[in-house]
């Protein structure tokens, strides 16, 4: 995909440096959302409209590690949860990935400037335990990504969502599957490959992790 040198960001991000440390790796910041409780989890952050796909000019087509919203969340035991993201403008289309966890996950741990969105291979090996029996995640568990269809730089294919578990629409991405009990890794971002984003800017969002049937409304992917 042709990249457009005007768009390597090289500026000040909602008060962070992004440019002039891409030679060394640092960790990434997790929040812990805990034990999710039957009424689920709620919570909203802001994030850039291209921090999931990477359309950066330095991670081309993966997800930008410093730049991603990364978050836990903890089941108690076996549920059919839904995780749903939604954005407050239509520029930027909401996508995340899901692991799961060694049972805990210390993002000082993990080093990197770029993940695989698809995977827990290529890019996303440093979030995998770093020692025998480390924390770390473990298994990938799916994605849903609610801008276009892309070809990451783990040459990977990145489409609509993991198969018959997502949906996407206007503002809107939502993911679903039974879980076990255990520790699990959301990865959360803006995707707007093959388009023109602008400005390097960033948007709300409002992420929720939900026990099926979702009150009221039964919706899921």
């Amino acid at each position: 995909m042709k990249r457009n040198p005007g768009n390597r960001v090289a500026a000040l991000l909602a008060g962070t440096v992004l440019a002039g440390a891409f030679s060394e790796a640092s960790a990434i910041a997790v929040i812990d959302l805990g034990a999710v409780p039957r009424t689920g989890v709620f919570t909203s952050g802001i994030v850039p409209q291209y921090a999931w796909d990477g359309w950066n000019g330095i991670t081309p087509n993966l997800g930008w590690a410093h730049n991603s919203k990364w978050y836990t969340f903890t089941l108690a035991r076996t549920a059919t949860v839904q995780i749903t993201m939604t954005s407050s403008v239509n520029r930027m289309k909401p996508a995340f990935s899901v692991w799961r966890t060694s049972g805990t996950f210390v993002g000082g741990n993990h080093l990197s400037h770029a993940y695989n969105q698809v995977g827990l291979s290529g890019s996303s090996d440093f979030l995998k335990p770093q020692s025998q029996g480390g924390d770390g995640a473990t298994q990938f568990m799916g994605y849903v990504n609610g801008g276009t269809n892309f070809t990451n730089g783990d040459n990977k294919r990145v489409l609509a969502g993991t198969g018959n578990m997502s949906r996407r629409a206007t503002r809107y991405a939502a993911f679903a599957r039974t879980l076990s009990a255990g520790q699990y890794l959301i990865a959360a971002g803006g995707s707007c490959n093959a388009q023109n984003c602008g400005n390097p800017s960033s948007h709300d969002f409002k992420l929720n992790v939900q026990y099926l049937p979702l009150a009221g409304s039964g919706k899921s992917p």
